[in-house]
């Protein structure tokens, strides 16, 4: 067997196909960048301050929050999209428009609800914290009001989607929600207009040059990575990263090290533009490697990928109390140690993985909340006239028999195409030959 075909077997076997639709490398993907966002979290921003040596040209590529996020955005709009591709048609598109509220606002609503006992609970330290490591602006203002139920059950299910600033948001990091739901939106009137427009790739490259091209932190700018999503996963189905992966394996990891030390240079100088066209090229780069395209879909990337979504809420919580209070009291005496700031940072990470982990029931519960709504939604469609979007009741072809013709006989066949004149019999067609 050649070097090539091997190649080629080494692209297929790494990127299974699950009877979810998803690929595992996405959702690979997906956990080491809810890692890296927890990482720069604890290190480039709580403790960035004490300790500057945490904020250098390597953590600033390995630990870039903001990164990491618009790599969450192109994964949206890739697996999203997957399954049309994949040519299971508009039906599931509606099914994953219908779920796709409930399956962000639900596990918001519940990590909101934690934070809401931590403060009836007077266990929020962060107040404390923040003087002690230097950080009164970033981390000074987490709930500097106290939170009512109310507060708690608005901004979870409409502010965080709407109008939750830094200055009011129960969970500061949720401010990519503003850009997560209308971005599957848009990813979902593409995919349904896909086949009703002439040149539906010519649209998406002319959506993508656009957002690419408005102001660096604005709305627009961040759908560009929705858009490459859908674009990779059209490329996907059509076979082209893995003929990328036979020819372009050595380019792809050269891409990648220009992206992580011009990044990882750049972050150092508190540079933000650029990041989602960083975003980009770094998922086709790795789309086009099969060796991380194989790291990607390996178990320790899927365990990651599972929890990769109550991860990036979770971690607030955890930084909000037992990060903070551990912080009050390493600093009691006096600025904390070294070692103290290892240690914390340590077990800071292990208890946002922990409580990841703990948080997966929460994630079982959306996805039935999610199918309980399609079929809510299915049954009530199905009321109307013709009402049928989520392919319910596409009826099944029966098994077509043809007979060979014999001469002066009456033949039945079930249904079967004939040129001569026939007569439909209880389901059986009869012909007259002869």
């Amino acid at each position: 067997m050649s070097s090539t075909a091997s190649t080629a077997d080494a692209v297929t076997a790494a990127m299974p196909r699950p009877p979810s639709g998803r690929f595992d490398m996405l959702d690979g993907v997906r956990g080491w960048a809810a890692l890296s966002v927890v990482l720069f979290h604890i290190f480039w921003e709580i403790f960035g301050a004490l300790v500057p040596a945490f904020r250098n040209p390597v953590t600033g590529f390995l630990f870039d929050g903001q990164l990491a996020v618009c790599v969450f955005f192109v994964l949206s709009g890739e697996a999203l999209s997957a399954s049309f591709f994949a040519g299971k048609g508009d039906a599931l598109t509606v099914r994953l428009a219908i779920k796709r509220y409930p399956r962000l606002a639900t596990p918001i609503l519940a990590a909101s609800l934690v934070i809401f006992a931590l403060d009836r609970l007077d266990l929020v330290f962060s107040q404390q914290a923040a003087l002690i490591v230097h950080r009164p602006v970033w981390m000074g203002g987490w709930l500097a009001v106290p939170l009512t139920f109310a507060d708690t059950l608005r901004y979870s299910l409409i502010d965080v989607f709407t109008s939750a600033g830094a200055d009011n948001a129960i969970n500061p990091i949720l401010w990519t929600m503003r850009v997560e739901l209308p971005g599957s939106f848009v990813v979902f009137a593409i995919l349904l207009i896909w086949k009703r427009f002439s040149r539906p790739r010519t649209l998406l490259l002319s959506l993508f040059v656009v957002a690419l091209a408005a102001p660096t932190g604005s709305t627009a700018n961040f759908l560009s990575c929705f858009f490459a999503g859908v674009a990779f996963a059209d490329w996907r189905a059509r076979g082209l990263f893995a003929a990328w992966g036979r020819r372009f394996v050595w380019p792809s990891l050269a891409a990648i090290g220009v992206i992580a030390a011009a990044d990882g240079i750049l972050h150092c100088f508190g540079w933000q533009p650029g990041k989602t066209a960083f975003a980009i090229v770094l998922m086709l780069a790795v789309h086009a490697s099969p060796p991380l395209v194989a790291f990607f879909s390996g178990r320790l990337s899927r365990a990651l990928g599972r929890i990769s979504f109550p991860l990036y809420l979770i971690q607030f919580p955890v930084l909000l109390s037992a990060t903070s209070w551990l912080i009050v009291r390493a600093g009691a005496a006096g600025p904390p140690s070294l070692f103290a700031i290892w240690g914390i940072s340590l077990a800071s990470v292990a208890g946002c993985l922990l409580a990841a982990i703990a948080f997966s029931p929460i994630e079982t519960l959306t996805r039935r909340l999610g199918d309980a709504l399609v079929a809510v939604v299915g049954r009530a469609v199905r009321r109307w006239p013709g009402g049928d979007p989520l392919g319910e009741n596409q009826p099944k072809r029966k098994a077509e028999i043809t007979l060979p013709p014999i001469a002066s006989r009456k033949l039945c066949s079930p249904a079967a195409p004939s040129a001569a004149p026939t007569t439909t019999i209880s389901g059986m067609r009869c012909s007259s030959r002869g």
